[in-house]
């Protein structure tokens, strides 16, 4: 991935020049710069490309571009069925995914005994032939756009969701590379889309129809969901906070349904990875957070997973300034099972108002 190199030749010629600067005597200026170059590479990530990048993974494979075209053409995806075409920057076949009417495609290549799997928006990188040219009408001009909190969000689901498939496609492909007979799914990633404006205070359908209400503020710390007469259906409340206010994030909080008891919450770290555990009369519920979506200006994400299964995805676009309107906080969710979408609501503001970027 271009980004790594460039990043990795960054890292590297930074920890040069901290060493010549300490080889010259200059001991505290060298030591600044070795921790510039330190923060470089920890950005960047440890480990394979599959650890650091969101946007492009790999998978050693001794299968060909059409075995695996053959095994997952019927599938139906956030970005469409698959189709074959080509990349400029790989021989042979590529499988596209789309694009999207703002221009996503996940593209899976082969080169060097290596599949690769990546999210991409210049299309002028596929050739494509005359019968898939109509793939490519009625794409949207963002320059043109006049951008809203609804047309923002869907310009960002789906590059949230290009993200989810390059995991789950990936994860496919290991499968088979090693053997196993692994039947693809009808679906992949094909989801329910709902986002919330801080503006409007309404947790909205794709259809742009208002869901829930939901109300929250840091100090005090409220985080509810409402429906539309009102009533409260879900709450999350801190269990401590300190003189100032804060909320104390290892105390834990606690669920509340219709006004009852309905389970908390509390704080988990996996190695170097955040996130929280929600257990709950439905189940537990684990929300792990993931790197930001710097594409789509989405920094707090978060995977929600129930047993293990994939439940939701919770974006957040904080400080985002729209046409004619203020900043504003806009949050979307990816639901694969409405069945806890009241859950799923509390959560994504509950998430936002903790990590204090929930604007008024």
């Amino acid at each position: 991935m271009k980004a790594d190199r460039w990043t990795t030749v960054l890292g590297v010629l930074t920890a040069i020049c901290g060493l010549l600067a300490m080889s010259t005597g200059r001991w505290i200026v060298g030591g600044i710069i070795l921790l510039l170059s330190f923060g470089i590479f920890w950005n960047r990530g440890g480990g394979k490309i599959n650890d650091r990048s969101i946007y492009e993974n790999e998978v050693k494979s001794e299968l060909e571009i059409r075995d695996i075209f053959e095994r997952i053409k019927d599938t139906d995806t956030p970005l469409g069925r698959a189709w074959i075409g080509e990349h400029k920057g790989y021989p042979g076949e590529s499988i596209v995914f789309g694009p999207t009417r703002f221009k996503d495609c996940v593209v899976i290549s082969k080169k060097s005994g290596k599949i690769n799997i990546k999210h991409i928006t210049l299309l002028d990188n596929i050739i494509r032939s005359e019968e898939e040219e109509h793939r490519f009408e009625d794409l949207v001009n963002t320059a043109e756009t006049t951008v809203t909190p609804r047309i923002y969000s869907i310009f960002a689901e789906f590059k949230l969701a290009s993200v989810m498939m390059i995991r789950h496609l990936r994860e496919l492909i290991e499968k088979w590379s090693a053997g196993e007979d692994v039947k693809a799914p009808d679906q992949m990633d094909v989801f329910g889309f709902y986002y919330h404006n801080s503006g409007e205070g309404w947790f909205k359908n794709a259809d742009d129809e208002d869901v829930l209400r939901v109300e929250c503020s840091y100090t005090p710390f409220v985080t509810s969901v409402y429906n539309a007469d009102g009533e409260e259906m879900a709450s999350v409340k801190a269990r401590q906070t300190n003189a100032r206010g804060d909320v104390v994030n290892s105390a834990g909080f606690d669920i509340y349904a219709d006004g009852n008891p309905y389970g908390e919450i509390m704080p988990i770290k996996e190695g170097r990875t955040d996130g929280f555990l929600a257990k709950t009369d439905a189940g537990d519920f684990k929300l792990s957070i993931f790197p930001a979506c710097r594409r789509a200006n989405i920094s707090c994400n978060y995977t929600v997973e129930k047993d293990g299964e994939l439940k939701a995805v919770i974006g957040g676009s904080p400080r985002i300034v729209f046409n004619d309107v203020e900043e504003r906080q806009n949050d979307l969710v990816l639901s694969y099972d409405d069945d806890y979408l009241v859950l799923y609501a509390v959560l994504e503001i509950f998430i936002m108002t903790l990590n204090g970027r929930f604007l008024k």
